[in-house]
């Protein structure tokens, strides 16, 4: 969207010509894993911001009252959903904006269960795995989404967004390729995962790794002494050599979980949040240093 703005002068001669100002669609996303795919479509006719900055939970983030006036000056927002923000909702709503168009990316896409504690008392009950992004194959289908979204607001950009979409569904396919060639160096028998908490089976599905386990059922919840010593008992039987935390979580507990099993630990993985800076400031970055650092764990 472009809007010419004329320059008067006292001498028309003299004037310098029109300058065209261009205005940039006000877009939000829920995290900066979604912000870099709408800004791999959107480029210079979006102006894109995550609510949740690089290096936040976005399962556990707190939303500020500058995230509420940012969704309110937005004309297109786009979540995850199946469960990951459970803040979101509410945030929309307060920014009563009756035009903003909301997107929820991994919506149908989102296959797997994944365990949670219970929030009416004791037991677990299974809720949608929201981690649909963690296989890029998925992810084309996410990209899709946001070309359509920012061509139904933005209709002149249409052929730029198809465009855009098809480039960078082609990296995607690259990094697919690519991360099956680096789990091909590791043996089936090592491909074995426990991790902080259960973000990884999507990833575990498209390339061929077990999830043995993991430590807290759902962000914030603290595990049980014995849940911890079967986990413990597990991994020393079936020989996993490594367990995997993300850098955004407290991982003591994890450090200490591989003591006890006397295993590597890896506190480094990403999953709901790009890093500021390397390795992980991109979602293709994000993928290769995972894999980079799950298949040297486990060799």
């Amino acid at each position: 969207m472009l809007v010419v703005v004329g320059l008067s002068a006292a001498h028309p001669e003299a004037a310098p010509p029109p300058a065209r100002v261009e205005i940039r669609w006000p877009v939000v996303t829920s995290n900066t894993v979604l912000a870099d795919l709408v800004s791999q479509v959107g480029r210079d006719r979006i102006q894109v911001r995550a609510l949740a900055p690089a290096g936040t939970d976005p399962h556990t983030f707190q939303p500020t009252p500058d995230a509420t006036r940012l969704l309110a000056r937005s004309r297109l927002a786009f979540w995850n959903g199946s469960g990951l923000e459970e803040w979101w909702g509410k945030l929309v709503r307060g920014a009563a904006r009756r035009d903003l168009e909301v997107v929820e990316l991994s919506k149908g896409l989102a296959t797997l269960k994944s365990t949670e504690a219970s929030q009416r008392g004791g037991g677990r009950e299974e809720a949608p795995d929201p981690h649909v992004w963690l296989d890029p194959f998925l992810v084309k289908t996410y990209v899709d989404r946001i070309r359509e979204a920012l061509s139904r607001v933005d209709p002149a950009g249409t052929a730029a967004f198809a465009e855009r979409a098809a480039a960078y569904q082609n990296r995607l396919d690259e990094l697919d390729a690519w991360i099956r060639g680096e789990v091909e160096t590791l043996p089936a028998s090592r491909r074995k995962m426990v991790t902080f908490h259960n973000a990884f089976q999507y990833f575990a599905q498209r390339y061929g790794f077990n999830v043995r386990g993991f430590v807290v059922a759902s962000p914030g919840k603290e595990p049980s002494a014995k849940a911890l010593a079967d986990l413990v008992r597990k991994i020393k039987q079936e020989q996993i050599p490594a367990v995997f935390a993300e850098a955004d979580f407290n991982a003591k507990l994890l450090a200490t979980l591989a003591k006890d099993a006397g295993v590597k630990v890896v506190t480094n993985l990403y999953d709901g949040s790009l890093s500021s800076g390397p390795p992980a400031d991109s979602y293709l970055n994000l993928m290769k240093h995972n894999v980079t650092q799950i298949v040297n764990g486990l060799r």
